[in-house]
């Protein structure tokens, strides 16, 4: 998840999750869904209820949590909390114009895993089809214009790791850590995704 201005990615991830669900919720549940360690989600939820964004209703032995959905901050929240759809929309459009179609193009590491701080990269891996040179002016270009674009629409650094078809089969023959990563966290963009470039099922 993109970090949200004015909020850490922990309380990102547990206003997303309160957002989602119908009833108040415990603590425990909200750690277990946002995939979060139980004492980071609490620290979470006391800094958000502190703030008014989160509503505690006492329920013994314990509370039950909700967003509260009438703070004057929500419906900017709402907004930012979607910047992730946002970016993979407005990079599948862009992708879509080249005029040198990639096989594969996804975002990975920290911003797909919904781990990203403030200063953290985006870290994208394009896949460049057997019949493209890897010198092409135009795949250049494509590239630089790529990065060009993640710079202005995230405020991130771009990290743009680009390989060739077959450095990609054979690096998942070989069980690349890097491959196999990001095959994990893979947002997928444009393209196969990258277990079924290598010819395996995905």
């Amino acid at each position: 998840m993109a970090t949200v201005a004015g909020l850490t990615a922990s309380e990102a991830r547990v206003v997303a999750v309160l957002l989602r669900v119908e009833a108040p919720i415990t603590g425990r549940a909200v750690a277990r869904i946002a995939g979060l360690a139980q004492s980071t989600a609490q620290r979470a939820l006391t800094r958000l209820r502190d703030a008014g964004i989160v509503v505690a209703e006492p329920a013994p032995p314990s509370l039950l949590y909700r967003a509260n959905r009438d703070h004057l901050a929500m419906p900017a929240l709402m907004s930012l909390l979607r910047l992730d759809k946002e970016l993979r929309a407005r990079m599948a459009e862009h992708v879509a114009e080249w005029r040198l179609t990639p096989a594969s193009v996804v975002i990975y590491g920290s911003v797909a895993r919904e781990e990203a701080t403030p200063g953290s990269d985006l870290d994208v891996l394009v896949v460049r089809p057997y019949t493209i040179e890897p010198d092409d002016p135009t795949w250049q270009l494509q590239l630089a214009e790529l990065a060009h674009g993640l710079r202005l629409w995230t405020g991130r650094q771009a990290s743009l790791v680009e390989m060739s078809r077959s450095e990609a089969t054979q690096g998942f023959a070989d069980r690349e850590p890097f491959l196999v990563d990001a095959d994990q966290d893979a947002w997928l963009i444009a393209g196969s995704p990258l277990g079924q470039l290598a010819g395996r099922p995905t």
